[in-house]
């Protein structure tokens, strides 16, 4: 395929990859088909032992390449590869997705004709099920997890309409550097694991806007993740709490925390998980001393309420902690408890 001659000249790619080199060489490909010059290519090489930077020194001249000596989770990448560009714009990318070839063309017209969207994001559909969805119309529970009602539903299904969304993966996302910046970058703290959440939901508590795109797809090569995760997943998403929610609607997510923690608690216990939950709590509290700087830096980009930023909805839980008919009849039960306790308390405790 003919690389296009139309890719912006204010976007930098900026790819994230450890250890990816299989899935780095068809997500470098899809860039270059999509336009992009080797010299607006940044790869941050996140100590890799696959031979990725010998690789990219002899395939892709011209690519930029920062080498990180330590694993810390892609967070870090991700920083390195937006402040080291210059561009208006920066595409940022795991090393297993493949691009569509208009799909950085389509978000960054849609990001030039509005000065509020300050992030592009692209629908994710499944690299060997290119028809099927992974991530769209993502958005932020009030309990903290993820929203994503797409999920592995037909593409044709979601129609062509562009939706301003609550939340955004970062398979592949379109980004105003400076804003990017202004607003923290990624929390390099995570590792993994909400870690995409946090950054996009600052994105929305200042304001901006996260415009998702049909038209412009990404295909990404999904994989089962492992139990190793629930450390991070249970850390991160307390400390996301406590670090972005408002005082007064923590205040309010006590009784439904009340009732959530403890059905997460039995559910991994029973799962032989137990021990996890105790070192993730652990964990958090050796976060707590950066607490008083966390919550400045979220009061000072603040423009939007709580109650303007998270919804209820189907909550995503992994089948093999609840696959059982009985669980998921449970699980249905509870998400429409939780939507009636989300609905009164933003019509009275949190509407003024």
């Amino acid at each position: 395929m003919a690389p296009r001659t139309d890719f912006p000249t204010d976007v930098e790619a900026a790819i994230v990859a450890h250890n990816n080199l299989e899935t780095l060489r068809p997500a470098l490909r899809s860039l270059a088909e999509a336009g992009c010059p080797n010299r607006a290519i940044t790869v941050v090489d996140v100590a890799s032992t696959d031979g990725t930077s010998a690789y990219l020194t002899a395939e892709w001249p011209g690519v930029r390449v920062i080498r990180l000596t330590k694993n810390d989770g892609p967070s870090p990448g991700r920083n390195a590869g937006i402040t080291a560009a210059t561009a208006r714009f920066v595409l940022l990318m795991d090393a297993d997705v493949v691009l569509t070839p208009d799909a950085v063309q389509q978000l960054h017209a849609a990001m030039v004709a509005d000065a509020r969207v300050k992030c592009g994001s692209p629908i994710v559909v499944h690299l060997n099920r290119p028809d099927t969805i992974q991530y769209a119309g993502g958005a932020l529970h009030f309990i903290c997890e993820a929203v994503n009602p797409w999920l592995d539903r037909p593409l044709s299904e979601r129609g062509p309409a562009p939706a301003d969304i609550g939340a955004a993966p970062t398979c592949a996302l379109l980004l105003d550097r400076e804003t990017a910046i202004d607003i923290g970058l990624f929390d390099e703290r995570y590792f993994i694991g909400k870690e995409d959440g946090d950054f996009t939901h600052r994105l929305k508590m200042a304001g901006h806007s996260i415009l998702e795109l049909p038209s412009a797809l990404v295909l990404h090569r999904s994989r089962p993740r492992g139990t190793w995760l629930f450390y991070y997943q249970i850390r991160n998403r307390w400390h996301f709490i406590l670090k972005n929610y408002e005082w007064r609607t923590i205040l309010c997510l006590i009784p439904p925390l009340l009732v959530h923690e403890p059905l997460q608690a039995v559910v991994l216990i029973l799962k032989g998980h137990g021990v996890v939950y105790v070192k993730a709590l652990a964990g958090l509290c050796a976060m707590l001393p950066a607490l008083p700087r966390d919550r400045a830096l979220a009061n000072r980009i603040r423009r939007v309420h709580d109650r303007d930023l998270l919804v209820t909805g189907r909550l995503i839980v992994r089948d093999d902690l609840a696959g059982s008919r009985l669980v998921r009849r449970g699980k249905g039960l509870y998400e429409r408890a939780l939507t009636a306790y989300w609905n009164l308390v933003r019509r009275t405790v949190l509407a003024w």
